[in-house]
């Protein structure tokens, strides 16, 4: 079944290279990057990952800071790509008045834009990077969602991957703390919470859990890095979360394509994984930190779980790809592989999926 999916991903070629090679970008060789990440050992899953001067790293497969700093300069100042029109308006955004969350029975995920899933089950409601302001730093948001905060039952559970803005939003997190809020947070963490007076915050290492009212909450490693103003790189941590209630819900963060996905598919039946496929192009700059909707389908079949919901896009836009191409280009890869069709299940913003 593994190799059938994975089959079937390695067959779901990206809409967007043909736009990379036509945009004069650096080169990037997808072969490659790909043979790298199989080669990592995955026992570096679970090795030490803080240096003596406190900064964290991944240990199987480590970034190059001088190599990054270089290409961060041509980030910045590059020709975005250009993408040919596709019909955005089967994306668009679903009204949701979101009068359902303090309902105690209600047992459903919805995706609210970018990594902003809200989860109900077993009586919890739980938030996983909740942001609902209208930026992150000084990126404008695309897509504001009308959220009422006031229809948020008490003592919310709110799953916190790392410091980037887009994850870690100030605004959001103060309106939460007034509903009595519990944080799971990484290493480096608690102390950004506790000083806007949250009362109940948690923090883990990778593979540390924690129970909530009956749920077991996990911190797992993803392939990614942490920074924020005040806070040097990479003095917190980062990853992603495994929430083990009635359903096995897997949640990555933000994370590029790695061995850890292997990983976590070995060890748990997972019932829903939600999946990072945003923010991926130009590749040679983001292949890293964040996965592209081929690296989506290799991590899906990776991780074996029974129904796969991609995230990262849909309300602000971060790299060259429009907010709504991934899920264009995720819905046309399936078109061409009934197993990927039923084994994804793409969310629009705003949309509810009822868990089974």
């Amino acid at each position: 079944m593994k190799q059938r999916l994975r089959a079937a991903a390695f067959a779901a070629v990206p809409l967007a290279l043909a736009a990379s090679c036509a945009s004069g970008a650096p080169e990037f060789d997808e072969a490659a990057w790909l043979e790298e990440v199989n080669a990592a050992e995955p026992s570096a899953l679970y090795a030490p990952h803080r240096d003596e001067a406190g900064v964290f790293f991944n240990p199987w497969l480590p970034r190059s800071r001088q190599r990054e700093a270089a290409r961060s300069k041509s980030f910045l100042f590059r020709k975005k790509m250009p993408f040919e029109p596709f019909p955005e308006e089967l994306y668009a955004e679903k009204e949701n008045d979101y009068s359902y969350l303090d309902d105690a029975g209600e047992r459903s995920i919805t995706f609210a834009g970018h990594a902003s899933m809200i989860i109900k089950i077993d009586g919890q409601t739980i938030f996983t990077d909740p942001f609902f302001s209208k930026r992150a730093l000084i990126v404008g948001k695309t897509v504001n969602i009308k959220f009422d905060f006031e229809k948020v039952p008490e003592r919310p559970v709110v799953l916190i991957s790392h410091n980037h803005y887009d994850h870690l939003d100030t605004w959001t997190v103060k309106r939460l703390i007034q509903k009595d809020a519990v944080f799971i947070v990484p290493l480096g963490l608690k102390a950004f919470f506790e000083k806007r007076k949250a009362k109940e915050v948690y923090e883990l290492d990778w593979w540390q859990s924690v129970t909530v009212g009956g749920i077991e909450y996990t911190l797992l490693p993803a392939q990614h890095w942490s920074r924020r103003i005040g806070a040097a790189r990479n003095t917190t941590l980062w990853g992603g979360f495994l929430i083990s209630a009635s359903k096995t819900i897997f949640f990555s963060g933000d994370s590029g394509y790695f061995i850890g996905f292997r990983e976590f598919g070995k060890r748990w039946k997972i019932d829903y994984a939600i999946l990072g496929a945003g923010a991926y192009e130009p590749r040679w700059f983001m292949h890293y930190a964040h996965m592209n909707v081929h690296e989506f389908f290799l991590a899906a079949a990776d991780l074996q779980a029974k129904t796969v919901i991609p995230m990262h896009f849909g309300v602000i836009r971060l790299s060259d790809e429009p907010v709504r191409y991934p899920l264009h280009e995720i819905s046309t890869s399936m078109q061409s592989s009934p197993r990927l069709a039923a084994q994804v299940r793409p969310l629009r913003v705003g949309e509810r999926l009822p868990l089974d």
